[in-house]
């Protein structure tokens, strides 16, 4: 008997054992399979239904790339390919659900086609019945979401006339003087609603302005028909974004328009950011129009509900809501959590790391210092594990100031709050300021521009506290103005042509081009041939069956002004070589366009990968609205060019005034190496060369002091 009651006892766990594991292969979430158990049979559990069935959203948005879409065509294009997709899929879903709402086992239903999936309230036995469903991948809980809660608040008042600092710390000024405000543009906030009645924002408001609420102004929870705030949250990261009273400016930019979303009050679950989300992407419902979709949403808000035991991702309507939003061209924009100052404390869905910009996350720095800007402890950490490895799992992405910003709260009045959630708008609004000067790049080019320049904090390179440092709009201006860079792991098919396409958003006249490539491995270089061919038709071969066996490139420029030819050149290919033919035949045409790279391997038994690329070109043109006067009237330092570089490169910079000015070169220890400038120079544009023959190959900083003005921007020397 008692052999008996013991393999009773086994037989009972094996079965229970292997009913958990047909729910997870089901596609149950481990999270939604827990909820389950808690749950009575006549009781009621909100899921959100993933379709099996879903757009390719990354082939489709390569496309658009390949084919350098007009930003109309992109938003078009991906709106009515996931809205076709959910129209010729859910219906039979739909159906089963609306005959099981009448024997009660259904309470309501909702589709959705931001990603392909079906929110409903239903009794367990039929959560059950639809995993089984060959038409369904996947079933997760509604989860209940919270807010990145401010971690300090103080009152503050209205001031007559000025900028907040932490607008200066990321050079938004700077744009504002060339005229790049974000007049035309539009933002948007995933909040605790905004105060529609607050001086520095209610004139802006598009339902005010041009639009029906409907339009500008979405309560999934209460359905309000005027903007309103249920905590100050909101209204303050509006204010960080576009805020304007007066002289009294406290956005980035500061004449944007806003929308926004209410979510983040009763009913704060996954399935009402997705409802925001998806209106965001069509608030007035016509597929041939852009101007009622915002360039930037900001998002201070996470998943908290069961971190899963096999990974820290909880749901890949995250990861498929974010790809749509990229591809239609919206730059979604995350704080990155106050639960500092531990490892990997940054928060879902902030911890995606799919790609080196997605989902993109600010940390909290202290602008109302000088420089160097502190991480501020509570400021969330990474690496995050959600997705990708390596360089990818850095988090946050870039930092932005987020101790003590004052803003707009509700009933008109200020307060200086401290957060993520102050740092994440300051990012939107630079999107938004560099959609006004480049009104054809996507949000997700925009992120790239101000990952890639971002002022380097912290230990040397990217980190998990600063992410790649703190944003300089006006460096991913000038960036945007001459740089392609394309993050990408290229796989080199064997005796094959390999084709990569990048789209250039800006036109002009062409005076100069190079090409930099940190990394072509390949197991036989001497098979490979590899070039650029630009928007017009002409392709510059760059090399040609260069190497043998087992050699690669590393940190290889190609530059005409290079001392040596690349058939000079041996393995690894590491500096600066003039290319097997001129890249000055670019010279004289437009960049704007398609580029394409292309890598030939005419042999067979032998792969590899590009890791990396970028295309850098001088131009002359006119972008934005510029000063017509040719002195300058603010202090600039501009990027370095060429760079990398090796070994010599130029400096530019503006004085407006005269006066004493010093620029110096410091290594990543903070040793000064160089004294470029150091004397008194009258209002003008001036230009120096660094020769760095003399240094090691690595990261260097160029900083100019010129009276309360100081700058720093980094370089990198390749031998």
């Amino acid at each position: 008997m008692k052999n008996y009651r013991i393999f009773t006892f086994l037989l009972f766990l094996l079965i229970a054992a292997t009913a958990n594991a047909q729910f997870m292969q089901a596609g149950l979430s481990e999270r939604l399979y827990n909820r389950l158990k808690l749950t009575g049979k006549n009781d009621y559990i909100k899921v959100m239904i993933v379709m099996k069935d879903q757009v390719d959203i990354a082939a489709l948005d390569k496309h658009l790339y390949e084919i350098n879409a007009s930003a109309e065509y992109r938003a078009k294009t991906v709106i009515t390919s996931l809205m076709d997709k959910a129209a010729s899929t859910q219906g039979p879903l739909l159906g089963y659900l609306a005959e099981s709402s009448v024997s009660g086992s259904v309470l309501s239903y909702k589709p959705f086609w931001v990603t392909n999936f079906i929110w409903a309230e239903v009794k367990p036995d039929l959560v059950y019945s639809i995993a089984g469903r060959m038409d369904v991948a996947e079933m997760d809980i509604d989860a209940e979401l919270d807010y990145d809660r401010p971690v300090a608040f103080e009152p503050a008042g209205e001031k007559d006339a000025s900028s907040e600092s932490g607008l200066k710390v990321i050079n938004a000024h700077k744009m504002w003087e060339i005229g790049i405000t974000g007049a035309g543009r539009l933002v948007m906030n995933d909040d605790t609603g905004v105060d529609g009645n607050h001086p520095a924002l209610n004139y802006k408001w598009r339902g005010a302005t041009s639009s029906p609420w409907y339009h500008a102004w979405i309560d999934p929870a209460a359905g309000s028909q005027f903007p309103s705030d249920c905590d100050n949250h909101g209204t303050h990261t509006m204010g960080i974004m576009t805020g304007r009273a007066g002289s009294d400016t406290i956005g980035v930019a500061p004449a944007a328009e806003w929308i926004a979303a209410k979510t983040i009050c009763a009913g704060n679950g996954t399935s009402n950011h997705m409802t925001a989300w998806q209106w965001a992407m069509n608030p007035d419902s016509n597929v041939n129009t852009i101007t009622d979709m915002p360039d930037g949403i900001g998002n201070s808000w996470h998943d908290p509900t069961g971190v899963p035991t096999n990974g820290d991702c909880t749901s890949t309507i995250y990861l498929n809501a974010l790809a749509s939003m990229e591809a239609a061209g919206i730059a979604i924009v995350f704080s990155c959590g106050n639960s500092g100052p531990g490892a990997s404390t940054i928060t879902r869905p902030k911890n995606i790391n799919e790609t080196l910009i997605n989902s993109f996350s600010v940390g909290n720095v202290n602008g109302n210092t000088s420089f160097p800007w502190v991480i501020n402890n509570t400021s969330s950490r990474g690496p995050g594990y959600c997705g990708n490895t390596g360089k990818f799992r850095f988090k946050p992405e870039v930092s932005a100031p987020g101790t003590s910003v004052r803003s707009s709260i509700r009933n008109g009045a200020y307060a200086n709050l401290t957060g993520t959630s102050m740092a994440c708008p300051h990012v939107v609004g630079a999107v938004t300021l560099l959609r006004q000067a480049f009104p054809n790049a996507t949000g997700k080019q925009c992120l790239e521009a101000l990952y890639w320049t971002a002022l380097d904090h912290g230990v040397p390179g990217e980190d998990n506290a600063y992410g790649m440092g703190v944003i300089d709009v006006w460096a991913a201006y000038q960036y945007m103005k001459s740089n392609i860079i394309r993050q990408q792991n290229i796989i080199i098919l064997d005796n094959a042509t390999n084709y990569d396409t990048v789209n250039v958003y800006f036109g002009g006249t062409i005076t100069d081009v190079n090409f930099s490539m940190n990394s072509l491995t390949h197991s036989k270089t001497g098979d490979l041939e590899f070039s650029i061919k630009s928007p017009a038709g002409t392709e510059v071969i760059l090399s040609s069956r260069r190497g043998g066996t087992g050699d690669n490139y590393i940190n290889t420029v190609f530059n005409d002004s290079a001392a040596n030819p690349i058939s000079s050149g041996t393995a690894p290919f590491t500096g600066s070589f003039r290319p097997e033919s001129p890249l000055s035949a670019f010279n004289g045409q437009s960049p704007f366009g398609n580029w394409t790279f292309r890598v030939n391997d005419n042999a067979g038994s032998d792969t590899g990968r590009v890791m990396n690329y970028a295309i850098n070109i001088s131009y002359n043109a006119t972008v934005g609205i510029n000063n017509n006067n040719n002195m300058p009237f603010s202090f600039i330092l501009e990027q370095n060019y060429p760079n990398p570089f090796n070994p010599g490169t130029s400096i530019k910079y503006s004085v407006p005034e005269a006066g004493a000015v010093t620029l110096k070169v410091f290594d990543v220890s903070g040793r000064e190496v160089a004294v470029l400038v150091d004397g008194v120079k009258q209002q003008g544009i001036y230009t120096v060369d660094f020769n760095a023959s003399h240094l090691a190959s690595g990261i260097y900083f160029y900083r100019i002091e010129a009276g309360e003005f100081t700058a720093v921007k980094k370089m990198m020397l390749i031998k």
